[in-house]
C-alpha cells in the first residue's frame, strides 16, 4: 500500500509496506483454546516490537494481532490509534487488516484516518505537541482477527541518537507471544537489563549489523497490585541502552542551563531587593526559592526540543510561566546572581529510589531541580513546588532519592533521606456536662509540620479558610454527630519553623451513644491508623507495599468528667515490619483521663515476604486505633461509681458507728 501527498502526509502520516525483515506473516495460535485465554472478550495473539538503529533515522516498528472472542472485545479491538510527534517523527501505517473465516480485508485506507490533537497531560498544563492517528475498524464481528502494524521514524534530536528503550514482554491481559528485536551497528557498545523472567535473546551479527531477538510465549498475565511503589517492575521486560557513563549523560543536557550574560532590568532589580533584605546565603536561598515558586505558573510546552531544553531566562521571566526545566534555570540564575553556588540536577519522580541500580541512560530522568552549596553543605531545592515556608533548616527538601548534577564530570548522587518526624500532632480535649442531654465541649488543636504544614497552607490558600473550616467540621460530624461551632477556625502559622496549627472549638450535641438504660458509650474517631495506612490485606502479596515517607502521627485526648467513674489505665505497643503503634490511657485525677495514640511509619516499603506480618500488624492496629468506654447513667445524669478504697472507707465508718451505738446503749 502506498499513499503520497495530501494533508495526512504533510502532517507526518503516510502509508507503506513494513520494513524489510519485520515479520508480517499470519500468526498461528496452534492448538490453543483462544476463547479460554481471553479476557473482556479479547485475546492478544501477538505483540511484536522492533527498534532499528542501522539507518539514518531510528525506526520503531510495532505489530499487534488480537482476536475478538466476545462482544465486550469489539470496542477495544475496533479502535486503532498511534501517537507521534510530528516535530521530529513520521508515522507510516503498514496494515490494519481484518481476518474472518480465512479471508483478509484491508481497513487502513487514508480516508478512514483522523489526526487528533490529544494532549494526554492537558489537565496538568503539559503540552508535548504529539498528535494521534486514529481510525475505527468498520464491520468488526466476534471471531474476527485484527492484525495491525505501523512504524514511527525519527527521534528527538536533543538526544543525539542516544539509545534507551524499554520493551515489555509480559502484559496485564492474556498474550500468547511477545517479541522484541533490536538492530544496531555491530560496533556499538550496548548495555542490557532485564526484569522478571526473560529468556536469553537470539544474538546474531552479520554484515556489520547486530540483531538481538527476545521471545516470550504463553507468559502468565501480570497483575499489578494496589499501592505498589512506582519504581517496582516485576513483569518481564528488557531495557537496552548505550553503554555510557552518568557524566556522559550529563553532557547531553548541561549546556542548556548556562546562565545568560545579561538579565532583564526588572529581574535584576528583584534580585537586588532580595540581596538587600537578606544578608547571608542561608537567608537568601529560601527567599529566592519562594520568589521563583510564587512567580511562575506551571506550564510545560514540550514541543520539539522543549521536552529536554529549558527556554531562555528572559522568556521565562517575561511569560511568568514554565516547567521544571524553566523554573530550575531561573532559580539557579537568581542564586548565582546572589552569590550562591548552584547547578541544575536531573531526578526521576517515579523511579528515583532505584535509580542507582539502573544503567546510565539518556531517558533516566523526568524532572529537574536545583542543588546548591551553602557554607560547605549541599542543599536541594524544587522550584516547581508551591511556595514553601521555613528557613533553610526547616524547608521541606525534595524527596527524589538520587539526582544527577549537571556539572562537568558529575555522577549520580544520593539525596539525604528525610528524618522521621511528627508531621501531625492533635490535642483533642473533651469536657462532659453532668446532664447527658447537654452538649459536650470539644476543643481541638492540630499542629502540622514540614511538608504537612505546606500542604495545609496550600489548601487554605486555594479553598479559603471558610471552606477548610466547613470540611473539617463535616469530617468530625461523620464521627461524632452534629456540631455547633463556638469559635471560628483559627490559624497559627510559624513560617520560620514551618509549623501551622489549626484551633477548633465546638459543642457536640450527642457525644455519647446509648447502650442500655443505665449506660452510654463513647467511641473516638480513627484519625491516625486508617488515614495513614490503607487496608490492603490479601492472602498472597507479590509486589512490595509503598507506605510513603517515614513519619509520625500523634493524637492526645483529654477527657474531663463531671464525676468520678471506673476507667482503668492501660498501655499497649504493637510492632510491625515497618511501623509501630503505641497507645495508652492514664488517670492523672479521678475526674480526668488522658489517652495517647502514636503511629510511627519507620520504612517506606514493605517487601512481599514481610507482607503477612504487616497485615497482622494492621489488624492489631485497627483494634487499638482509639478509645471507647462505657459511662454509667442514672436519671439522665453521669452516674458516679466508687472505687474499692471509697467503699472500704464507708465500711469502716459503719463499723465504728455500730461500736459507738453499742457503747451508748450499754450506758443507758
Amino acid at each position: 500500500m502506498a499513499y503520497e501527498g495530501g494533508d495526512l502526509e504533510r502532517s507526518g502520516l503516510g502509508f507503506g509496506p513494513a520494513p524489510k525483515g519485520f515479520d508480517m506473516s499470519p500468526f498461528d495460535a496452534g492448538d490453543r483454546d483462544v476463547a479460554a485465554l481471553s479476557e473482556r472478550g479479547c485475546c492478544y495473539l501477538l505483540s511484536d516490537t522492533r527498534v532499528d538503529l542501522t539507518g539514518p533515522a531510528r525506526v520503531y516498528s510495532s505489530r499487534l494481532v488480537q482476536q475478538v472472542t466476545g462482544g465486550d472485545g469489539l470496542q477495544s479491538a475496533a479502535s486503532f490509534e498511534v501517537p507521534f510527534n510530528p516535530a521530529y517523527e513520521r508515522l507510516v501505517i503498514h496494515t490494519v487488516r481484518v481476518i474472518r473465516a480465512g479471508q483478509t480485508r484491508e481497513a487502513a485506507e487514508p480516508a478512514a484516518f483522523e489526526l487528533l490533537r490529544r494532549e494526554l497531560n492537558l489537565e496538568r498544563a503539559m503540552y508535548d505537541g504529539r498528535i494521534t492517528a486514529h481510525m475505527i475498524v468498520p464491520d468488526l464481528r466476534v471471531g474476527d482477527i485484527v492484525d495491525s502494524a505501523f512504524s514511527v521514524i525519527g527521534s528527538n534530536p536533543v538526544l543525539k541518537g542516544a539509545l534507551s528503550f524499554r520493551a515489555r514482554l509480559q502484559w496485564g491481559s492474556p498474550t500468547i507471544e511477545s517479541r522484541f528485536a533490536l538492530r544496531i551497528a555491530a560496533s556499538r557498545r550496548l548495555a542490557i537489563r532485564t526484569t522478571g523472567v526473560v529468556p536469553a535473546p537470539l544474538d546474531r551479527t552479520g554484515a556489520g549489523v547486530r540483531s538481538l531477538d527476545w521471545r516470550l510465549t504463553d507468559a502468565p498475565t501480570y497483575r499489578h497490585e494496589t499501592d505498589a511503589p512506582a519504581w517496582y517492575v516485576g513483569y518481564a521486560s528488557v531495557h537496552v541502552a548505550d553503554d555510557v557513563t552518568w557524566p556522559a549523560v550529563g553532557d547531553l543536557f548541561r549546556d542548556f542551563y548556562t546562565p545568560p550574560v545579561a538579565l532583564p532590568a526588572d529581574l535584576n532589580a528583584a534580585i537586588d531587593a532580595i540581596a538587600e533584605t537578606h544578608a547571608s546565603a542561608q537567608a537568601r536561598a529560601p527567599a529566592a526559592l519562594r520568589f521563583v515558586q510564587g512567580l511562575l505558573r506551571y506550564h510545560s510546552v514540550g514541543v520539539g526540543e522543549g521536552g529536554y531544553r529549558p527556554r531562555p531566562v528572559d522568556q521565562i521571566w517575561a511569560s511568568r510561566y514554565g516547567d521544571c526545566k524553566d523554573a530550575s534555570r531561573l532559580f539557579m540564575t537568581v542564586l548565582r546572581r546572589l552569590g550562591v553556588d548552584a547547578w541544575p540536577v536531573l531526578v526521576n519522580t517515579r523511579t528515583g529510589a532505584v535509580l542507582d541500580k539502573e544503567m546510565p541512560n539518556a531517558t533516566a530522568f523526568d524532572h529537574c531541580i536545583v542543588g546548591a552549596k551553602i557554607d560547605g553543605d549541599h542543599w536541594w531545592f524544587d522550584p516547581t513546588m508551591s511556595a514553601q515556608a521555613g528557613d533553610l533548616l526547616h524547608l521541606t527538601a525534595p524527596d527524589y532519592f538520587h539526582g544527577l548534577p549537571l556539572v562537568e564530570g558529575a555522577t549520580l548522587q544520593a539525596m539525604p533521606p528525610r528524618s522521621t518526624m511528627t508531621v501531625c500532632h492533635t490535642v483533642e480535649e473533651w469536657t462532659f456536662p453532668m446532664l447527658v442531654a447537654d452538649p459536650a465541649r470539644l476543643a481541638l488543636r492540630t499542629t502540622y509540620r514540614d511538608w504537612r504544614a505546606d500542604d495545609m497552607r496550600r489548601w487554605i490558600e486555594n479553598d479559603g479558610l471558610s471552606n477548610v473550616a466547613r470540611r473539617m467540621r463535616e469530617g468530625l460530624e461523620e464521627e461524632y454527630g452534629e456540631l455547633v461551632e463556638i469559635e471560628p477556625l483559627k490559624v497559627i502559622d510559624d513560617d520560620v519553623s514551618n509549623t501551622l496549627a489549626l484551633v477548633e472549638l465546638y459543642d457536640v450535641s450527642r457525644p455519647l451513644q446509648p447502650v442500655s438504660d443505665d449506660s452510654m458509650r463513647f467511641l473516638s474517631r480513627d484519625d491516625v491508623v486508617s488515614p495513614a495506612l490503607r487496608n490492603l490485606e490479601s492472602a498472597r502479596r507479590l509486589e512490595p507495599i509503598a507506605l510513603g515517607t517515614p513519619r509520625r502521627l500523634e493524637t492526645k485526648r483529654v477527657f474531663n468528667f463531671p464525676v468520678a467513674f471506673h476507667l482503668s489505665p492501660w498501655s499497649i505497643t504493637e510492632s510491625g515490619p515497618a511501623a509501630t503503634l503505641t497507645t495508652d490511657l492514664a488517670r492523672p485525677t479521678e475526674l480526668k483521663a488522658v489517652h495517647r495514640l502514636c503511629l510511627t511509619v519507620t520504612e517506606r516499603v514493605v517487601e512481599p515476604d514481610r507482607a503477612q506480618g504487616h497485615f497482622a500488624f494492621m489488624r492489631r492496629a485497627r483494634e487499638n486505633n482509639g478509645i471507647t468506654f462505657l459511662v454509667p447513667i442514672h436519671k439522665g445524669r453521669f452516674g458516679a461509681t466508687r472505687s474499692n478504697t471509697d467503699w472500704g472507707l464507708w465500711v469502716w465508718l459503719g463499723l465504728i458507728g455500730l461500736v459507738v451505738a453499742s457503747v451508748i446503749l450499754g450506758q443507758t
